[in-house]
């Protein structure tokens, strides 16, 4: 806790040595939010690494409110930052949400948000990483970074309506490998998958 402290208090001063030793320290928890997110490693890394030198750049505006908390608040800061700035990078890719449609049927099914084991929760982001880039986008918003629907749609410029339907298929296909063999063949298979090429109304 200490070691870390004197950090944050070098890169309030832009002390080259403790930005090094911050950026070492996080850039792994920073880069595993962002590769949800990108399409290719490549893309996460570089995503990345332009967004540390705004966290290092901005680092004055980082507060704590105890130095016992400062890891938690620390953590917490980044995440943010990393968050803001892949909703940007997302707002400047709207097209990407103009030719998808998801049938409403899919509403009628609610399953759990997150497998509750960690083995589980690292096989489900695999299965995110697979989704289309759309389905991606709402599912991390929503379902991992706990983004309100409303506030997404209100992102792209699509109903929440339209938004709750990506959330719920985009849930149904990474939970599908989780579920009894006898359901995996069942929902999907019987609904309009084809359905994706055509136009948002």
């Amino acid at each position: 806790m200490d070691r870390l402290f004197h950090i944050v208090q070098g890169c309030y001063r832009h002390h080259r040595n403790s930005q090094r030793l911050l950026y070492e320290r996080y850039y792994g928890y920073a880069l595993r939010i962002s590769f949800r997110y990108m399409d290719s490693y490549e893309e996460a890394k570089q995503f990345t690494n332009d967004i540390f030198l705004d966290i290092l750049g901005n680092f004055g505006h980082f507060r704590y409110d105890h130095k016992s908390k400062i890891e938690f608040h620390l953590s917490g800061w980044i995440k943010t930052k990393m968050i803001e700035a892949i909703i940007d990078d997302l707002k400047g890719k709207t097209d990407l949400f103009r030719g998808y449609y998801v049938p409403h049927p899919f509403l009628r099914d609610r399953h759990p948000l997150l497998p509750e084991t960690p083995a589980l929760y690292g096989e489900l982001i695999t299965a995110v990483r697979e989704l289309p880039p759309v389905l991606r986008a709402v599912f991390n918003l929503h379902v991992i970074d706990r983004q309100p629907e409303s506030e997404i749609a209100e992102i792209f410029g699509i109903s929440p309506k339209t938004i709750a339907s990506y959330i719920q298929i985009a849930r149904q296909l990474c939970i599908k490998p989780f579920l009894p063999s006898k359901n995996n063949a069942g929902d999907l298979q019987s609904s309009n998958l084809t359905g994706f090429g055509d136009q948002v109304q």
